[in-house]
């Protein structure tokens, strides 16, 4: 299964609390433990999950993981940071997507499609106007194949766990 997880934790130079967004592959959540643990690059004390999705498949598509790679003309899978300020809240509001998408710029594209409306200074970060836009291709060793079929959708769950 795929997952896709927002860690939480300390970082020496930190003053408070910081995130950061982990892919992963593993049988089940408490399986990826290792992997997530491995992956922060943070303080481990108090480190934990605060969000994650269990993906099945997206759209028309079923999300398979393989050993090989697929063919270039293949549907990719993107992970989409959107980032805005709202009226009145201290800070960036941050909401987070998943797109099937034939390259970085249509995905991107697709991203901007979900913006908030009330959002002030609305923008992606990293990828110019989109706050992040990552291809979601290789897992802990697998290749992401996005494959035309039936399946069970995001599963998602926040949720404070310490690992």
């Amino acid at each position: 299964m795929l997952y896709v997880v927002m860690l939480g934790g300390r970082h020496p130079r930190a003053s408070i609390e910081v995130h950061d967004v982990v892919f992963t592959q593993a049988d089940s959540l408490e399986h990826a433990y290792p992997q997530l643990r491995q992956a922060w690059f943070g303080s481990q004390a108090g480190l934990h999950i605060d969000s994650w999705w269990e993906v099945d498949g997206i759209d028309t598509y079923r999300v398979e993981l393989s050993p090989m790679a697929p063919a270039p003309h293949e549907p990719r899978l993107f992970f989409i940071n959107l980032g805005g300020y709202e009226r009145d809240v201290f800070g960036e509001a941050h909401r987070y997507l998943l797109v099937v998408a034939r390259d970085k710029a249509q995905a991107r594209q697709l991203g901007k499609r979900r913006m908030p409306a009330e959002w002030l200074k609305s923008h992606t970060d990293t990828v110019l106007e989109v706050d992040d836009c990552l291809p979601v291709d290789w897992v802990n060793g697998h290749y992401v194949h996005l494959v035309a079929g039936t399946h069970k959708g995001i599963r998602q769950c926040s949720d404070y766990i310490r690992i």
